[in-house]
């Protein structure tokens, strides 16, 4: 199925997408976060066309869940064991890989992430993103967790209390790999609904009012191709822009390398490749009107 897109990433901001014949950049060798035409956050923010009749403009800081167990083995076993066999299991002898949650080494990357890239963020647009978003994924629970902390401890959320929306179309690549086989809705509900932040700031999860308890979508026999997951994550994309304001303008989403690598396609903007774990990713994207 092919589903109409109604908005796209705009170049010229940063160096992943510095005009419109850019072609993919290798996160791995430049900064792809670098602003190439502005000096610092505030006045990137500040040259965001103001939104007319007929479209909107939003900034997006899409985030990349810190090391889970899964990516841990990878690195271990290699992607070609991995995908052939330690992916179909539910782990090993270094840890549970099922929805994975975060490795200690992923915590301190997400947390180097709050550090390095948000706190510098905020400090200097000055206000927190009017909106988050992320997959039900425990590890990018846990990432939300890690890597706004330090942000929360200078930037307080409104009303004292911080609302992330779940998405399931931000959820990774569906199918066989048990890493992306989400836990019950229950299981989840008690590991982390009103989670308190070192800050002292409590968490709502907020779900659709009728969340399946099981996952839906996962299958042991059935690997999700990239053009149904476009389709999907389009629908994820078309969710979050239809569920904030003309005046919510900076958006937040925690989701997965594979998401990202989607989201990117759908705004027709060029690949961000090797984007390692707990990495971030910004693009302004404009959104025609409905």
């Amino acid at each position: 199925m092919t589903v109409t897109k109604t908005y796209r990433a705009l170049p010229g901001y940063f160096a992943a997408f510095p005009n419109e014949d850019a072609e993919a950049v290798d996160s791995s060798k430049i900064n792809h976060l670098k602003l190439i035409n502005h000096k610092s956050w505030k006045e990137l923010y500040d040259s965001i066309p103001q939104d007319t009749a007929t479209h909107e403009y939003k900034l997006l800081v899409v985030a990349r869940h810190g090391q889970g167990y899964h990516n841990a083995a990878i690195e271990r076993y290699g992607e070609n064991k991995w995908d052939e066999y330690w992916s179909l299991l539910n782990g090993d002898e270094y840890g549970d890989w099922v929805d994975s949650k975060l490795t200690p080494v992923g915590k301190d990357q997400v947390r180097g992430t709050g550090d390095t890239v948000l706190l510098p963020m905020i400090q200097s647009l000055g206000f927190l993103p009017h909106v988050f978003f992320s997959s039900p994924m425990r590890r990018c629970l846990e990432t939300f967790i890690e890597s706004w902390t330090q942000v929360f401890q200078e930037y307080e959320p409104l009303q004292g209390g911080v609302s992330p929306i779940i998405l399931e179309n931000i959820r990774e690549t569906l199918g066989e790999h048990t890493c992306d086989k989400r836990v019950d809705h229950s299981i989840a509900v008690e590991e982390y609904q009103e989670h308190k932040m070192e800050t002292g700031h409590t968490i709502q999860w907020k779900y659709s009012e009728d969340y399946p308890e099981s996952d839906q979508l996962w299958r042991a026999d059935w690997r999700e191709p990239e053009s149904e997951m476009d389709d999907r994550v389009n629908e994820g994309l078309l969710e979050i822009f239809e569920n904030v304001s003309k005046d919510e303008r900076f958006i937040s989403i925690t989701c997965h390398s594979g998401v990202i690598g989607s989201i990117l396609r759908d705004l027709n903007h060029p690949a961000i490749e090797n984007l390692a774990t707990g990495k971030v990713v910004c693009t302004v994207v404009e959104v025609e009107k409905h």
